[in-house]
């Protein structure tokens, strides 16, 4: 009896060594990125790692990144992060491996590392042809890195554990207003309202598309109540401000201007 009890603690102290051995492998490729890419360059406090040489494509993306994070209240340009940007699928799936999550996404942020699938964000400019456009899906590398480096500074801003029972539409609906609230209404054609009626219209969604269109719909739930009612991420985030409540303040304020012929805002 007492050999038998010797043989299950030994194996049950082999077991946890190897699973302490497991998550410590995983722990060392996901904090060490820049270890396993050919290429890296620092752009303010943020480290771009890829395997393909770095010029004018990576520094123009990085440009358009810094364009929409220097509007957004809660980026702080001294946050240190990694942002790797893997060309292929081989590379992206090497680190979601890793993790528990798909290996076919555009990607995702974890332990202060952005990590985005150029191979899969290509795939879906040829299924959604980018429309809508600054939409997750339109097929944008711009879009998916802003919106992965957007996650962290959420975290760090509300708290990494916190933020974590956040409802889902204000997460990725404050993110998406990150990512496309200082560009889009300067385009001609996508104001809030507009952006609204696009949401409304089915015609603008195939169903590659329509996988994250509640994205869409919440990125404007926030820029309206942030760009247009003028709230504070504090205010915003607070539980008194539910879903259904938004979008219905939101769907009365878009007929309001319908029915007064007023010049859209935002």
């Amino acid at each position: 009896m007492m050999k038998i009890l010797k043989t299950t603690i030994k194996w049950i102290i082999i077991t946890a060594a190897v699973i302490v051995v497991i998550v410590l492998l995983c722990l060392g490729v996901l904090t060490t990125p820049g270890l396993f890419m050919t290429e890296d360059k620092q752009y303010r406090a943020i480290t771009v790692h890829t395997e393909i040489p770095i010029g004018q494509e990576i520094d123009s993306i990085m440009a358009e990144v810094f364009e929409r994070l220097d509007a957004v209240p809660i980026y702080d340009p001294d946050r240190k992060i990694n942002l790797v940007l893997c060309s292929t699928q081989d590379k992206f799936s090497f680190f979601s491996r890793f993790t528990l999550r798909d290996k076919r996404v555009m990607g995702y942020c974890l332990l202060g590392n952005a990590y985005v699938n150029f191979d899969f964000i290509k795939e879906l400019a040829g299924r959604t042809r980018g429309r809508p456009k600054y939409h997750t899906r339109e097929g944008s590398v711009v879009h998916v890195a802003t919106h992965e480096l957007m996650h962290q500074y959420l975290g760090d801003a509300y708290g990494e554990f916190a933020s974590r029972f956040l409802p889902t539409w204000k997460i990725e609906g404050y993110i998406e207003y990150g990512v496309n609230q200082f560009v889009a209404p300067r385009d001609s054609g996508y104001t809030i309202p507009e952006r609204i009626d696009i949401y409304l219209d089915d015609t603008q969604w195939n169903s590659t598309a329509a996988t994250h269109r509640g994205h869409y719909i919440w990125g404007l739930m926030m820029e309206y109540l942030i760009n247009v009612k003028g709230l504070s991420f504090e205010e915003v985030m607070a539980d008194s401000l539910t879903k259904e409540a938004v979008y219905q303040e939101l769907m009365v304020w878009r007929q309001l201007l319908k029915d007064h012929h007023q010049q859209p805002v935002g």
